[in-house]
């Protein structure tokens, strides 16, 4: 029985990306064109398109009126393109190795370093104005925006702890260090204090840990 209701989930998870790959290809389709370009009953679609919808990963886009009962079109939300394969690493990698190249790691370090101006302007005026301790809570809350996992601690003696358990640009930290150099010194202009990096991921370690004084 258990055997069984594995093999059933797996089918209707193999359906579900079904439905998403055919609206990938044609945009809109209502739950009849879905049934029939995957030959199961229009009822069984739809309960597949309620559980896409649950998940955001499919919407009502619109209604199509011909001969009889008007249809509705499902399309695909933003949130599906994680169901769809991406290859940003490589591309970035190839990007940043062709700048290497032509321009020498120099030219690796200036990008960082306008990235991290570029970043700093962006996130100054959410520190602007706050205490310390609100100032590290307020960084630790962008860094989880950015899929950093990130959280902090206050010592007994009044210094932090921020730790990110997650780097979304790690295969890049690890071919180009001056990533993790020019983070550090974000943190610190947004701070304005000095910060002691304790482990990084991209040196093998489980996560960034970042010392900042009280």
């Amino acid at each position: 029985m258990v055997a069984n209701m594995s093999i059933e989930r797996k089918e209707q998870g193999a359906t579900r990306q079904q439905i998403l790959q055919l609206l990938r290809r044609h945009g809109q389709m209502t739950a009849l064109e879905l049934s029939q370009e995957l030959n199961i009953g229009a009822v069984g679609v739809r309960q597949h398109l309620a559980l896409l919808e649950r998940d955001c990963l499919v919407e009502v886009s619109g209604v199509r009126r011909s001969v009889g009962r008007p249809s509705h079109l499902y399309t695909l939300t933003s949130e599906a393109e994680r169901h769809f394969p991406k290859q940003y690493e490589k591309f970035a990698l190839e990007v940043l190795d062709y700048i290497a190249l032509q321009g020498g790691e120099e030219a690796v370090s200036q990008l960082f370093c306008a990235r991290r101006q570029s970043l700093a302007a962006t996130y100054a005026p959410r520190l602007d104005g706050k205490t310390r301790a609100e100032k590290v809570a307020e960084l630790a809350g962008i860094l989880a925006e950015q899929g950093y996992m990130c959280e902090y601690e206050q010592l007994e003696d009044g210094s932090f702890l921020l730790t990110e358990h997650n780097c979304p640009i790690d295969c890049i930290a690890r071919r180009h260090p001056q990533s993790c150099d020019q983070e550090l010194k974000l943190y610190e202009e947004l701070l304005g204090v000095e910060i002691e990096r304790e482990t990084t991921i991209a040196a093998g370690d489980l996560c960034c840990r970042y010392r900042i004084p009280a």
